[in-house]
């Protein structure tokens, strides 16, 4: 009975991250999957794809191979139950501090990408032995474990669904729980992510966009019109080429890459658009509802960069989605030490970002543009390291990502001396903001002040001055005893 019960407490808690579970009792050997908004699709279908297997480690296993291999090309693992424990640990993370589970060490949780595309290439693989539901309200079914669901409506895009059965009373003769499962439907649309998640970034930096969405489904009557394509617009970037002028990124359905699918950038460079037709040209739509996921990568090129994404279906346009990029700037004030309203213009500086050891970077390069320092790593100006204050006092560098930098005086205004010890500014989102959603400043104290330089005091010798006097005189001395000595001689 002990073992019993370590066998189900693993299964309990295998609630499964892909089941949307709600529950109520059942007390017989059968449960009662309810079925929420499938009951206007065209079309529905499931299979049961993990079931209970005493002999395992986590008490389950995969139901058949489509689902196996499903989840092992999108975890890169080979293990089926090294995925069942990844699966454990995502719904429940505690799942780890029970030593009886024994969990293989260093396991983490799945991702919420590896079983989309785990579950998109289920779909997507002809030999996945689904069955058709006639009953689109609900299905009793006589076995615990996971089942998917796969529907079609001309319009939507179905994800597919799962539902998770699992057991209760298992103190004494363990009995199915019925549980509940929601229709993953949505009108087709189109989604945008970028890498860099809190969309700082600095000018000249590479990142990387993804674009997901779905195959839609096209009724079989639109034989004239089977056209799917995705559309991409950028601004304040330059999309990242790769040998062969295409774009460099990838276009993948599930876990494999589309075949002839190319990111091809139009003649300004500005947008580009891939042609799926191929993909929905069976009028069975056999790919309908599978995860197209689109990567590529830009390299900011403005302060602000925008980047926007659509679906077009038969010739319409559907809903899309935007990324927006943000950088920060700085503004340093030069002021005079001891009157600090008085602001110095033609102070010069280099700026640096500071390392996570607080060592200095290089200087910086910058260009300048209506009158602000503008970040540019492959600026070709004369002096592009050097910024100058200007008639206000003040020097603005834009163009930054978030983090530290350092503002070293080179060359203090006239009169005045170099400050040494240069300036240090943070530059953030704010306090508690992890997300940029404007273009961001440096903020707190962004003075440097500088001394003017003290007067010099006469310093040496008394010069030449004794000497002139002392010539002078020996001069009237002998001009004196000239005269005296030629009044003698007229004598």
């Amino acid at each position: 009975m002990k073992k019993l019960k370590k066998l189900f407490a693993v299964m309990l808690s295998l609630v499964m991250v892909l089941a949307m579970g709600i529950t109520s009792f059942a007390d017989t050997n059968t449960a009662t999957i309810k079925l929420t908004n499938f009951n206007d699709a065209d079309s529905l279908k499931y299979m049961q794809i993990i079931e209970p297997d005493q002999a395992q480690p986590t008490g389950w296993k995969f139901s058949n191979d489509v689902a196996e291999n499903a989840f092992k090309a999108a975890t890169g693992l080979t293990d089926a139950q090294t995925i069942l424990w990844k699966m454990i640990i995502k719904q429940n993370p505690d799942a780890t501090k029970n030593t009886e589970l024994n969990i293989p060490a260093n396991t983490t949780a799945i991702t919420n990408s590896e079983i989309d595309k785990a579950l998109s290439t289920i779909k997507n693989n002809p030999l996945a032995k689904w069955t058709g539901a006639t009953d689109k309200t609900s299905l009793t079914v006589t076995s615990a474990g996971v089942y998917a669901f796969d529907a079609e409506k001309t319009g939507y895009t179905y994800k597919v669904a799962t539902a998770y059965v699992g057991f209760e009373n298992y103190e004494t003769a363990p009995t199915l729980r019925d549980t509940e499962v929601a229709a993953k439907k949505s009108q087709l649309i189109v989604t945008k992510s970028v890498a860099d998640g809190d969309k700082a970034v600095a000018i000249g930096q590479e990142v990387e966009y993804t674009i997901t969405t779905y195959v839609p489904y096209i009724d079989a009557n639109n034989a004239s019109t089977r056209t799917f394509k995705i559309t991409d617009k950028i601004s304040g970037a330059a999309y990242v080429l790769n040998e062969a002028g295409k774009v460099d990124g990838t276009v993948m359905m599930g876990n494999a890459s589309v075949a002839g699918a190319e990111i091809v950038p139009t003649a300004d460079g500005k947008s580009f658009e891939i042609n799926l037709d191929s993909l929905v040209a069976d009028t069975d739509n056999p790919n309908a509802g599978n995860l197209i996921t689109v990567t590529y990568k830009a390299k900011i090129t403005e302060v602000t960069a925008t980047n926007e994404a659509k679906g077009h279906k038969s010739g319409a346009e559907y809903a899309g989605d935007n990324v927006d990029l943000y950088t920060g700037s700085i503004t340093l004030t030069k002021v005079d030490a001891t009157n600090t309203s008085k602001k110095l213009s033609g102070a010069e500086f280099t700026v640096s970002k500071v390392n996570e050891d607080n060592s200095l970077g290089a200087a910086l390069k910058f260009d300048l543009v209506n009158g602000v320092y503008r970040y540019n790593p492959e600026s070709t100006r004369q002096n592009a390291t050097t910024v100058v204050t200007d008639t206000n006092g003040e020097v603005k560098v834009e163009g930054l990502d978030v983090g530290k930098y350092h503002f070293t005086e080179t060359k203090a205004p006239n009169g005045y001396s170099i400050n040494e010890a240069g300036k240090d500014i943070v530059l953030g989102l704010g306090e508690g903001v992890t997300e940029a959603t404007a273009n961001f400043v440096a903020t707190g104290d962004l003075t440097l002040k500088d001394s003017q330089l003290s007067a010099l005091p006469a310093t040496g010798g008394i010069g030449t001055t004794i000497f002139t006097i002392v010539g002078c005189g020996i001069m009237i001395a002998a001009a004196g005893l000239f005269f005296a000595s030629r009044r003698k001689e007229n004598r």
